[in-house]
């Protein structure tokens, strides 16, 4: 599977945004591959910048470059670096940090384009999509040495050493697990949040690109593998966990999850896991106070002594309301401050 891609996009005069070279050609094939020509329709400043998309984290830069035949006097590019959060190996804050990184090399990447001799000729040839064997053969028709340029910063930009640091072993990737009784509602959860997120994606913002990125790295962990020592805080960033409004049955559940998150937790050396507890308030129900919840489930009292960071919110799970990212816009907090 692929992990890491380069992308050239530009505002074709005839077409509108259109990808111009990826070393992958079948980008369109990939599932939920970002839309870049989507996020190039609505910027023209320059200017470099994350966003956040469901599977991918992308770090982009948008420039101008002369060209005496584009109208304005200028053609408007924007280059991709393009990666799979899935396969970052280390903490969230690592994604953000790599990312951040990649920032100056493509901006002297830009700069470079911008003097490439004949490179605008490419731009103006208004083909959808060109094909690599395309690309190829416009390059050789205008003599424009593109790839020996592209190669260098691919290179400069995804190291393989470093690659291999990113994604040698996923097992030991560190997420935000989401727990809780069965029927609470965690697949519910994740597809509300991760709904929400895409409608909010064209907001260049950077909570929203970390909330991208929280959501990204959310997996679902049952019950009884948390219990039986089959996953551990030493692989979580953050434990949300989800409990059904006034279900009695859940209780003690819920209870027998805390205890083992306690005990994990006060054998962590590094570091703080900040605890999540989401009521799920079905249609139609009353929701508990957070000393009703606080009552049921006796083993938060222990949470206090460990100086564990715990957030209570009661929701409706099953309604995509912008009330529900504020339990992550909390985590965001926690984990990056």
């Amino acid at each position: 599977m692929i992990e890491k891609f380069l992308v050239i996009s530009y505002f074709d005069m005839l077409l509108g945004p259109n990808i111009l070279y990826c070393k992958t050609e079948d980008t369109n094939n990939i599932y939920e591959f970002p839309d870049l020509k989507k996020l190039l329709e609505f910027i023209d400043d320059e200017g470099t910048f994350l966003f956040s998309f469901r599977k991918f984290q992308t770090v982009n830069t948008v420039f101008y470059m002369k060209s005496d035949i584009a109208r304005g006097g200028e053609d408007l590019l924007m280059i991709s670096c393009v990666i799979r959060a899935s396969y970052f190996k280390n903490e969230l804050t690592d994604i953000l940090q790599y990312l951040e990184a990649k920032k100056p090399i493509l901006e002297k990447f830009a700069a470079e384009l911008k003097v490439l001799p004949n490179f605008n000729l490419i731009l103006h040839k208004h083909k959808q999509n060109p094909t690599i064997k395309q690309f190829t053969q416009y390059c050789k028709e205008i003599n424009v040495d593109f790839f020996s340029i592209y190669d260098k910063f691919f290179d400069l930009i995804y190291p393989e050493s470093e690659i291999r640091i990113i994604t040698q072993d996923i097992n030991l990737q560190k997420k935000i697990l989401l727990i809780g009784p069965k029927g609470s509602g965690k697949d519910t959860f994740l597809r509300s949040i991760e709904a929400l997120q895409f409608y909010s994606q064209n907001k260049l913002d950077i909570p929203t690109r970390i909330l991208g990125i929280i959501i990204d790295n959310i997996i679902l962990s049952s019950s009884a593998d948390f219990l039986d020592d089959k996953i551990g805080l030493d692989n979580a960033q953050a434990i949300i966990f989800l409990i059904k409004n006034q279900d009695k049955n859940h209780y003690n559940e819920v209870n027998s999850l805390i205890e083992k998150f306690i005990s994990s937790y006060s054998n962590q050396r590094f570091g703080t896991v900040p605890l999540l507890i989401i009521n799920n308030v079905f249609k139609g129900k009353i929701p508990l106070r957070e000393k009703d919840i606080r009552k049921n489930i006796s083993q938060l009292k222990k949470i206090k002594r460990e100086k564990i960071p715990i957030k209570f919110y009661s929701l409706n799970v099953n309604k995509q309301d912008p009330k529900l990212l504020d339990p992550l816009k909390w985590l965001i907090k926690e984990i990056f401050t």
